[in-house]
């Protein structure tokens, strides 16, 4: 259920809180209420008083947004960086409690007579290995998704009729990975201050970034992807 926008309105009285921007709010709110700060806050940034700085923190914001948003909103919030060296430590003092061996070697003699159905031959692990390292492999293909994976993992989180849509959505994929990874190339300090940046053209950027975030959370608003995307093309 939506927030009640006459609330929101006295909340927000600036005109550029606009009903779609209203909606993102209240969208925000409900689903991933830490990031609705940041999108709220790069609003005020870039509609409202004018804060120094303003260009890198809303790219930030941006960026934050684009990482977290596909983990929150299919509710698989992601934890910390895959840590490989205490994982592969932990495996190892199990392997070698194990008696197996770690150059290679086979834990089992093989004579000449047996040589013939090495191919054939396996090596048995104790339960409790098997599993951490069948976890670590799960959890390292789970971090290699690509950019477009995750993309597409939100629109079809954000918008389960979105699963049967794939290919239709791959364009307007390309586009959200476009437009945010314009952003994140603005995150970090390049030695320029404000007045060097095109502040128009962020700001288109930025409505862009809105409007398709806006058409995904909408379902009923599908159809205005084309539009979009031709907007987007100019």
């Amino acid at each position: 259920m939506r927030l009640n926008h006459d609330l929101l309105i006295k909340a927000y009285k600036e005109s550029y809180w606009t009903p779609s921007r209203l909606d993102l709010c209240s969208w925000f709110q409900r689903n991933a209420p830490s990031l609705g700060e940041l999108y709220k806050g790069s609003v005020q940034m870039l509609f409202g008083e004018k804060i120094p700085g303003r260009i890198r923190f809303v790219a930030h914001a941006v960026r934050e947004i684009r990482n977290r948003l596909p983990d929150i909103s299919s509710g698989m919030v992601s934890g910390p960086v895959l840590q490989y060296k205490n994982r592969l430590d932990d495996i190892a003092t199990d392997w070698e409690k194990a008696g197996l061996l770690i150059n290679g070697s086979l834990p089992i003699s093989i004579n000449s007579e047996e040589k013939l159905g090495l191919l054939n031959s396996r090596v048995y692990l104790p339960i409790e290995l098997y599993r951490k390292i069948s976890i670590l492999i799960k959890d390292h293909i789970r971090t290699r998704q690509t950019p477009e994976d995750k993309a597409i993992q939100l629109f079809e989180a954000l918008a389960p009729e979105n699963q049967n849509m794939r290919n239709q959505l791959r364009p307007v994929v390309k586009q959200w990975l476009d437009v945010t990874e314009w952003f994140v190339r603005k995150a970090h300090d390049s030695g320029k201050t404000e007045d060097e940046f095109d502040i128009e053209e962020f700001i288109k950027k930025f409505e862009l970034f809105e409007k398709i975030l806006y058409t995904l959370i909408r379902p009923e608003n599908l159809e205005e992807l084309d539009e979009i995307l031709e907007e987007a093309n100019t």
